[in-house]
């Protein structure tokens, strides 16, 4: 899923580096460059922007004036004047098209840029704590009431009150076809600090629901600024925006949480992994954001520098499209699934930043993890991937190597993202699998599948895909292992999976939710629709003079007001 950063990211996509066939090791890197310069107060007032969801490609780009001394760069980062605070990214996951949280998937990057801030966020267990919200009520199943906070207010002055969240959230559900998904409101109602939020139906994850950065909260009163987008209130406001390119931002002086410790930052995006490396290494740049695990190496044994991870929700996996000959076949799909070499994707590819998955979810989630849970496949091994096609009858009939059965081969085609070096060092290690398997696989890349994905024109879809962005099971579960779900492309269906998750949805008890969970992810390693491969982890790396930087595997709340150069 794409996301946007606010004010203070600057990504863009990490470059390839071949090694050999299943030791390729590239990754979508992110870094972010927070600038800063003299102090200066808060932004305008008037943060626009448009929005868009992306892993796309950007490039570095000159700094602009914003009324101080700034350091000006090119695509390899130079620059002149005295900074606060730098961090640089490649593209990837965050780059935004505007500073509006309405558009598409920039709110996502807004909360990382530090701009934009939700009633709710997310700690570190995945659970919803009061932010811009200071308490609530659940009155009955339908109706919600939330106490906003005193004395937060927007970057332009202006009070967050009830009516201005409410008239927020009424421009977000007109803009965003997205936001109705996400948390169906049924009617609002604002008086003073109070706002009451009436829901259609029992909804147990409510909280959680309204910790996505759609939902970020904003003053809809003020027309977006073309540029700067929308006014937030978050501790940082941005002073000047290109979009996938650079933002740079100044303190909220309005800020609610406490005074920022920069007074100036700037997120910067480079298009070459090797320009990022360098202006960490020479200190052009004080932290990458999202870095990959080629440059993670590179600096994990300096004492100048600080790498840190935490497993993240995003999974690389493979949905099977189970309408399509051969792959209908369950048998076949677990001999696939025995050709994946989990650990060696794990520890060569990603190079230790990530861990191999033969259940569903992370380990770190209350629900996620293999215990209690049975696999049929719980290593890699290719000699039982041709048992288990040869028992159930898989045979070369012609002589061409391929096994086949009742007229069928086993040839077959896989569909993953051209950008995606990890998920496209899968495909190659796969495809060689195949072979020794007694299967053929031809791989096609796209740099945006959904029209594929959509048509059903694959057999083997390779994906990289957020699992629980907003800490609950039921986002990839409705997505993805329900009869019709929005991202279900492979045709999946299981009458108890859809029975599941309807209990899930208006189950309040957390540990009948893990229940619940475990019972859909049980059905779904039954039926091996899907293979999950690796889960990722979140990695910044940072100079050691850098404090305050809080890594959080919602991939949210990069920028705060505690980072700070010392």
């Amino acid at each position: 899923s794409g996301k946007h950063f606010h004010n203070v990211l600057c990504l863009s996509e990490a470059k390839g580096m071949d090694i050999n066939m299943k030791k390729k090791a590239m990754v979508l890197l992110m870094s972010v460059v927070l600038m800063a310069g003299t102090v200066m107060g808060c932004g305008s007032g008037k943060d626009s922007g448009s929005k868009a969801q992306t892993e796309t490609e950007t490039q570095a780009v000159d700094s602009e004036e914003s009324g101080v001394d700034e350091k000006t760069a090119d695509e390899g980062g130079s620059s002149s004047g005295e900074m606060d605070l730098i961090a640089g990214a490649t593209t990837g996951f965050f780059g935004a098209e505007s500073l509006d949280v309405a558009n598409g998937w920039d709110g996502w990057i807004m909360s990382i840029y530090g701009i934009s801030e939700n009633l709710f966020k997310l700690d570190e267990n995945f659970q919803p704590q009061p932010w811009i919200a200071e308490s609530y009520k659940n009155v009955d199943d339908t109706t919600w009431e939330f106490t906003i906070r005193d004395g937060v207010k927007f970057s332009n002055g202006k009070d967050v009150t009830a009516e201005a969240v409410k008239r927020c959230f009424e421009r977000t559900y007109e803009q965003n076809d997205r936001a109705d998904s996400t948390l169906k409101i049924e009617s609002m109602e604002a008086d003073g600090q109070m706002l009451t939020i009436k829901i259609p139906e029992l909804n147990a994850t409510l909280l959680n629901d309204l910790c996505d950065p759609l939902l970020g909260i904003y003053d809809a009163d003020e027309e977006a600024d073309p540029e700067l987008g929308v006014v937030c209130t978050g501790p940082y406001a941005a002073d000047s925006f290109d979009a996938m390119a650079d933002v740079k931002m100044s303190a909220n002086k309005e800020y609610w949480g406490g005074e920022p410790k920069e007074d100036k930052v700037e997120l910067r995006i480079f298009d070459d992994e090797d320009a990022l490396e360098m202006a960490l290494q020479n200190g052009e740049i004080d932290l990458i954001a999202q870095a990959s695990a080629n440059i993670a190496s590179l600096f994990a044994n300096s004492d100048d520098f600080v790498v840190e991870d935490v497993t993240e929700t995003r999974t690389n996996f493979l949905m099977y499209n189970v309408e399509h000959p051969g792959m209908d076949d369950q048998a076949v799909r677990e001999a696939v699934s025995y050709c994946v070499d989990r650990d060696s994707f794990a520890e060569v590819v990603y190079q230790g930043y990530a861990s191999p998955s033969y259940g569903i979810y992370p380990e770190n989630m209350a629900f996620g993890g293999t215990e209690g849970l049975e696999n049929s496949v719980e290593k890699y091994d290719p000699a039982q991937a041709k048992k288990v096609l040869e028992d159930a009858g898989y045979t070369d009939s012609d002589g061409d190597g391929i096994l086949d059965k009742d007229g069928i081969p086993l040839s077959f085609k896989a569909i993953t993202y051209s950008y995606n070096t990890e998920c496209t060092q899968l495909a190659d290690m796969l495809q060689a699998e195949f072979v020794n398997a007694g299967m053929e696989l031809s791989i096609e890349t796209f740099d945006v599948l959904d029209d594929s994905l959509a048509a059903g024109d694959f057999d083997i879809a390779i994906l990289s895909h957020a699992m629980a962005p907003t800490g609950t099971a039921q986002y990839f579960v409705n997505q993805m292992f329900t009869t019709g779900g929005n991202q279900n492309f492979g045709g999946y269906s299981n009458e108890k999976v859809d029975s599941l998750a309807k209990k899930l949805a208006v189950e309040t008890d957390a540990d009948q939710t893990v229940s619940l969970t475990r019972e859909i992810c049980q059905e779904v390693l039954n039926d091996r629709a899907f293979d999950f491969v690796i889960h990722q982890k979140l990695v910044m790396i940072y100079s050691s003079d850098v404090s305050g930087v809080e890594v959080n595997p919602t991939e949210y709340y990069l920028i705060t007001n505690t980072i700070e150069k010392n």
